[in-house]
């Protein structure tokens, strides 16, 4: 059987950690996807302190269809704003202007994949900064 020397100097732990709300920043927002229903951007997030700090978490988020409000309140959380998608039709913004942004995540652990027993740790919602 051959061997394989595996550098994992980078990689991210998929240990699952306590459920609860966690200081986080935004770190990388990524380009557009196309997702198997609809577009994308996915986040990338660290806690920020505590025994958990730089512990890093993604989320996708639509940016069409009746997910795009999900994105629009991420914005509003991470940037103090209080964008209304009831009364917007579309929305010009330039993502880098989430880098650095600080939040508030709430972590919840389940099983992934379903049936498979491994229970992963992800990101429940986010709220403002507290």
């Amino acid at each position: 059987m051959p061997s394989i020397n595996l550098n994992l100097t980078e990689a991210e732990s998929l240990k699952p950690i306590e459920e609860g709300a966690y200081p986080a920043t935004v770190l990388e927002v990524g380009e557009v996807t196309q997702g198997p229903k609809a577009q994308y951007v996915a986040v990338k997030i660290a806690i920020s302190e505590g025994e958990y700090e730089g512990r890093n978490f993604y989320n996708n988020l639509p940016i069409e269809g009746k997910g795009a409000g999900i994105f629009v309140d991420f914005i509003n959380k991470c940037l103090d704003l209080d964008y209304d998608v009831d009364d917007m039709e579309d929305l010009a913004f330039d993502t880098d202007e989430l880098i650095g942004a600080e939040l508030t995540i709430n972590i919840k652990n389940e099983e992934y994949p379903k049936g498979s027993g491994d229970i992963r740790s992800g990101i429940k919602s986010t709220a403002r900064k507290a």
